[in-house]
């Protein structure tokens, strides 16, 4: 399997509005390479609308992670095969970005603040672990929608054509409390 070094995708997390009360984070992944397309499943990406609830996303203490908020996570079947919009081509330095809203009862706004420090909390993004090689977010590098078997898509990343990019990402400082 190729290396996450052969995988052209950047993550950033930004907070677009920091006065929005429920906080919201922007999460972007951007193909950084200047000349190949990049495909990806959303599926248990920063770009899954479940990303809050598929534990993806970690909110703790800024100087202590190990102090973090739990919040209740799904296990969820989806159907085969994947829906047509699960499936993102990026192409070379293309973007695409989701918000997340951190809102009752997903997310414990009061143990939010509570975690915070100067108005802030940490958040990170973890896609994948790494002894788990089925786990990650599904890549093709070098290939646009069109191009991808839809035999290769229904092996979710365990064809030889796939890859699983795993990201842990470093912690962003979230303003909370909407000061």
């Amino acid at each position: 399997m190729p290396s996450q070094l052969s995988i052209p995708i950047s993550l950033t997390i930004s907070q677009p509005l920091p006065s929005l009360s429920p906080p919201t984070l922007l999460l972007t992944l951007t193909n950084t390479s200047p000349s190949v397309p990049v495909t990806l499943l959303t599926w248990s990406s920063p770009l899954d609308p479940l990303a809050l609830q598929l534990g993806l996303i970690y909110i703790s203490s800024l100087s202590n992670p190990s102090n973090k908020l739990d919040f209740p996570e799904l296990m969820i079947k989806r159907a085969m095969p994947p829906p047509e919009d699960a499936l993102v081509t990026l192409g070379p330095g293309e973007e695409r970005s989701q918000e997340l809203m951190m809102r009752e009862p997903v997310v414990n706004l009061a143990m939010m603040k509570e975690l915070a420090e100067e108005g802030k909390v940490g958040v990170r993004v973890v896609c994948g672990k790494k002894d788990d090689e089925e786990s990650g977010v599904v890549v093709w590098v070098g290939k646009k929608r069109e191009e991808i078997s839809d035999e290769e898509i229904e092996l979710l990343g365990r064809g030889k054509e796939a890859e699983r990019w795993k990201i842990e990402s470093e912690v962003f400082g979230m303003r909370v409390g909407g000061e």
